[in-house]
């Protein structure tokens, strides 16, 4: 961390970002990311409320895993993912919540998620991203 460096705090507002095939990664669909503000968080993942909802339409033949309000597996599959709340779960051990971060997974939950039900090594919500990116926007005040 340098002294430029910005470590990730509740009310922080975040831009995510980028994925596994880049820009053309399906969770975007066709924007150049999503937005929102902090709104918890623990030593490996943070909750993102964003202004709205986003609807996300799997491709033909494929479909999103569902992981419900926090689960070890996935609890089914389905076409469409929605809610108006990002999970962001660092990739690395040793990763820290400090900007810019290169590597997230990215899940979708319908209500506000319980961080603390979510098994280890498991996951929440529609899981929608494993390669996302994320970059501070503004601080909290």
């Amino acid at each position: 961390m340098t002294p430029e460096s910005h470590r990730y705090r509740p009310g922080d507002r975040v831009r995510v970002f980028g994925g596994y095939e880049g820009d053309d990664s399906i969770w975007l669909g066709g924007r150049d990311g999503y937005s929102g503000v902090i709104r918890a968080m623990t030593s490996d993942m943070a909750d993102l409320e964003m202004e709205s909802e986003l609807i996300l339409a799997a491709r033909e033949g494929q479909s999103w895993q569902d992981f419900g309000a926090g689960s070890p597996t996935a609890l089914r599959r389905v076409a469409v993912a929605r809610g108006r709340w990002l999970v962001l779960t660092l990739a690395y051990v040793g990763a820290a919540w400090v900007d810019p971060i290169n590597r997230i997974h990215v899940g979708l939950c319908e209500q506000e998620p319980e961080l603390a039900s979510v098994p280890k090594g498991g996951g929440i919500g529609y899981w929608v991203e494993s390669h996302a990116q994320c970059a501070l926007i503004a601080p909290t005040a």
